[in-house]
């Protein structure tokens, strides 16, 4: 661990952002948590002993932020917003003089991605490397804790949105990374891109490994893209319509066949916390009573 490192982590009162915050704190690393949430920052820095107010909205919040600050874990919001959120913290990242930005993005091996979310992380990743500023990015596939949601696993069934294998990756493997990347820095980690897949599963054995971790019953009930796109969009959605495009397109391609790699095995995770990954099976049964309060029983 870089001992002079001085980390911000965006995104602290979401799964991630706290997720990478706990791991910090757990590795004595010295770090503040941003949040554009003025009422939030006394409690943040009762829970990580210290925050830093900055709304990725409004750029002049920025140079207070990253006063001093030497390692950024860039996250930001999934909507088209993200494109201009992340090139204007880019840039004031380089006028304060930090020196490594950790960017979480998506799992695009593909350099011809045309899916919208996809899309637009490729675009960052693209503005940050010739940033001058240090980089990493981070790739990770589906998180596993999207199951714990009502809309992936209802009264037992795991609804996914294609018929085809998609790659998993759990976010306990993800923020423990992505700590040891912020505090280990950019001499170690400068101009890497690191991939979080370590479970390819089709709908049937998603259903097979939750039931063999609970002991309960699961069963898969495939819809399509178009239901995706169907659901996201009814009023009063959380989704903003160019997401839900996404979404719509993400299944569409991995139903036929145009992002097939999605459904690959490919991590990192042993070359950073230096430990296999979690596969499904095992981190369903970490999580298994909160699965089976989701499924109803």
């Amino acid at each position: 661990m870089n001992s002079s490192s001085n980390l911000l982590v965006l995104g602290a009162t979401g799964q991630v952002g706290k997720l990478v915050a706990k791991n910090l704190k757990r590795g004595k690393a010295n770090f503040s948590v941003g949040s554009r949430r003025e009422a939030n920052l006394e409690e943040l820095a009762d829970q990580f002993g210290a925050s830093r107010f900055i709304d990725l909205d409004d750029p002049r919040t920025f140079d207070e932020a990253l006063k001093n600050v030497t390692g950024i874990f860039l996250i930001t919001g999934y909507t088209v917003d993200i494109l201009v959120q992340s090139k204007s913290l880019i840039d004031a990242a380089k006028r304060n003089g930090v020196n490594h930005i950790v960017h979480l993005g998506a799992f695009t091996t593909d350099q011809d991605s045309y899916a919208t979310v996809f899309a637009w992380h490729q675009m960052i990743e693209a503005y940050l490397r010739t940033s001058g500023v240090a980089w990493t990015n981070l790739h990770p596939n589906m998180f596993m804790q999207n199951l714990l949601t009502y809309t992936s696993i209802r009264g037992g069934q795991y609804r996914p949105y294609t018929s085809k294998a998609l790659g998993f990756t759990a976010l306990e493997d993800l923020a423990e990374a992505a700590a040891v990347i912020l505090m280990e820095g950019p001499g170690k980690h400068s101009g890497k891109d690191y991939f979080f897949s370590a479970d390819a599963l089709t709908p049937q054995q998603v259903a097979e490994n939750l039931t063999a971790a609970t002991g309960r019953k699961f069963t898969a009930a495939v819809l399509d893209a178009e239901t995706f796109l169907n659901e996201t969009t009814q009023p009063g959605s959380m989704f903003e319509p160019a997401y839900s495009k996404g979404g719509f397109e993400f299944f569409r391609y991995v139903e036929d066949g145009r992002m097939a790699y999605v459904g690959t095995v490919r991590d990192d995770t042993n070359k950073i916390p230096g430990r296999e990954p979690l596969l499904l099976r095992e981190w369903a049964k970490v999580h298994a009573n909160e699965l089976l309060e989701i499924a109803g029983s």
